[in-house]
């Protein structure tokens, strides 16, 4: 399976370890259809899939992301009568995630920096410009619409409702 390696740095806390996001590429797609967010916004599709990531777990009864009820529950993929409310309540937690707990900003090009890199060998260092390495991976990025088609039918059959 075709996985994306994002690192992440804390620049207020340079001594702290890096943060590595490990997302396989039907992480996409899949946001794509559960959400109806557009399969081609990759730039969209990385920010969900990175921010939903640190969404807070088990705080569903007052959950603070979340306007919309239903039967007294914040609105979720699982509950949600249309693919709209699911998509606007995730989307709302997601932005809640980068007001208050991390943000993301893109490596600028030109800007360098040594990683670990696997090798037979053992482990060495590389340099690596990150924002050039983080566009050539967007433009690698292409949607599957046959693979998205089969997980539309699965999430439909699953929940009961269009998708």
């Amino acid at each position: 399976m075709e996985m994306w390696t994002i690192r992440t740095r804390d620049p207020a806390n340079p001594d702290a370890p890096d943060f590595c996001y490990l997302l396989p590429s039907i992480t996409f797609e899949n946001l794509a259809v559960e959400y109806g967010i557009d399969p081609d916004d990759i730039d969209e599709l990385l920010r969900v899939a990175i921010l939903q990531l640190h969404i807070p777990g088990g705080t569903w009864p007052d959950d603070p992301t979340a306007a919309a009820l239903r039967k007294g529950r914040p609105v979720r993929l699982d509950n949600a009568d249309t693919t709209d409310q699911a998509r606007e309540a995730h989307l709302e937690r997601c932005s809640w995630v980068e007001e208050n707990v991390v943000r993301i900003v893109e490596p600028a090009p030109g800007g360098t920096a040594r990683v670990q890199v696997a090798a037979l060998a053992g482990a060495r260092g590389a340099v690596v410009d990150a924002g050039q390495r983080l566009q050539a991976l967007k433009a690698t990025y292409r949607p599957d619409p046959d693979r998205m088609e089969q997980r539309r039918l699965e999430l439909q059959q699953a929940l009961g409702r269009e998708v």
